[in-house]
């Protein structure tokens, strides 16, 4: 089955018409899209958006925002070009949204212009104007008055003839009305038409949000197939964090039952706790066997993210896997999206558990990734230096190379750091700059970021931690999102 194209994009792509000039038409460009969403058409449409066509800046930043190599800054200012105050498309309004709500620290640093950006058109106006101010709602719930937005809601449904899908705007609208039971219902139907419900759910649920979440999960399992592969993906995805998050807390449990002081000799488990580390690990077992699934039924559908996600899960975990599981998954993404693949090489290559391991091989992959501006490749560079796959590892340096990515924008480079500074290989140990780290991280959007700060959390002081919070809050300000 073919990987489904986000309603909304293909909303952009058929709503607007616009002259090309040169090259591609924005209708050509537009069909090459329904076609194949991972088609290569940046360059068509800058040529088109550069000469001033609003549909065209609108469309191109979807596809930027919605690209693993996105320039979440630029989309922000096609997005506002194609607004122009009101006087264009109101749409691109909507897409803004969708991509502020997805990083909490651009979220906040676009809020002034999205409250202004709301006076500028009536939202009753027509469905299109009705949808965006609905999309700010969900984004920004605060800026849009919770009767006004039911209001919206109603309109929204007796107005939408094609792929509409109130579940999430249901939810939220209930959510901000207090009625967490009917917020509830209508966010595991979200779940099943929206892969934004996925995460709005489970940020929903609070702290039960780990328990409750897989055991949701599991009720869908039986209808996986039917399922939109996005959401098929979105789930496995977070499943994979919960699981991790989940298993970093039991390893600092066994560590402190087990006595694992600096210097300390461990003593002999007791029976007690050898049941309850095997009881554990069952557990593990069963958690990475749910996540496969998931990622499984995506990867075998074709999507790329979900074969991606897939490979670097076995890399992870490479006692669980080997090498040939994952050459051929590369196999699979190198026919779709060969730089992925490049990428997927470098990291089997830098695997110490594994045969294939060959340093020399993984820096010329990343030398070509660096050279082709593959968003991630100074990332993989860092992580070789970490590794110590050129020589002995070289955390200084890996940390000068996350430095400068995190202030280009690179929020996983925020979580890399955390953990060299947590694991204190070959530098000196900083639990307070991990835990600085670690929460920017997760407060830019990376999610795995929670795990690390829960053993932190367990100990450090509370006047550490405040000292931690306090040089977040400086770099939050600093920090390039």
């Amino acid at each position: 089955m073919k990987p489904m194209t986000p309603a909304w994009l293909l909303f952009t792509a058929l709503a607007c018409t616009g002259p090309a000039l040169a090259g591609q038409s924005l209708e050509q460009i537009r069909y090459a899209l329904y076609k194949d969403p991972q088609a290569d058409v940046s360059a068509d449409l800058r040529v088109l958006a550069e000469r001033g066509d609003l549909a065209s800046k609108q469309l191109l930043g979807d596809v930027l925002a919605s690209s693993d190599s996105a320039n979440r800054q630029e989309a922000i200012r096609l997005y506002q070009e194609a607004f122009a105050e009101g006087r264009g498309l109101v749409p691109a309004l909507a897409s803004l949204a969708r991509l502020l709500d997805r990083s909490p620290g651009l979220r906040q640093q676009q809020r002034a212009w999205v409250a202004q950006a709301l006076t500028r058109y009536p939202a009753t106006l027509d469905p299109r104007n009705t949808n965006a101010t609905l999309e700010v709602f969900l984004t920004y719930p605060d800026l849009v008055p919770t009767a006004e937005a039911a209001q919206l809601l109603a309109l929204y449904e007796q107005s939408c003839l094609l792929d509409c899908h109130p579940e999430l705007y249901r939810a939220v609208v209930a959510e901000r009305q207090g009625d967490r039971a009917a917020a509830e219902h209508w966010y595991q139907q979200a779940v099943r038409v929206d892969p934004r419900g996925v995460d709005r759910y489970y940020a929903f649920l609070g702290e039960r949000q780990d328990t409750a979440f897989p055991a949701f999960a599991r009720t869908l399992e039986p209808r996986m197939a039917q399922l939109p592969v996005e959401i098929v993906h979105r789930i496995g995805s977070l499943l994979d964090t919960i699981s991790t998050v989940q298993r970093a807390d039991q390893q600092a449990e066994q560590d402190e039952q087990l006595g694992n002081a600096m210097g300390a000799p461990r003593p002999a488990p007791t029976p007690e706790q050898q049941a309850r580390a095997k009881a554990l690990a069952d557990e593990w077992a069963a958690a990475m066997a749910e996540v496969q699934r998931w990622f499984d039924n995506a990867a075998q559908r074709g999507f790329v993210p979900a074969l991606v996600s897939k490979a670097n899960f076995m890399i992870s975990n490479p006692t669980e896997h080997n090498a040939d599981q994952v050459q051929a998954l590369i196999a699979q993404v190198q026919a779709k999206d060969p730089t992925r693949a490049k990428a997927l090489n470098a990291s089997l290559y830098m695997v110490t558990n594994w045969l294939t391991l060959d340093p020399q091989k993984a820096q010329v992959l990343i030398d070509e990734l660096i050279a082709s501006n593959f968003r991630d490749a100074h990332l993989l560079l860092a992580d070789l230096y970490s590794k110590g796959g050129l020589d002995q590892p070289d955390q200084e340096r890996a940390l000068a190379i996350y430095q400068e990515q995190a202030e280009r924008g690179a929020t996983a480079a925020w979580y890399r750091m955390a953990t060299i500074y947590a694991s204190g290989r070959a530098i000196c140990h900083d639990p307070v700059k991990a835990y600085t780290y670690a929460r920017l991280a997760l407060d830019l959007g990376e999610r795995r970021a929670r795990g690390l700060l829960k053993r932190l959390d367990k100990t450090l002081k509370t006047a550490d931690i405040e000292r931690a919070m306090a040089a977040r809050n400086d770099l939050l300000k600093e920090t390039t999102l």
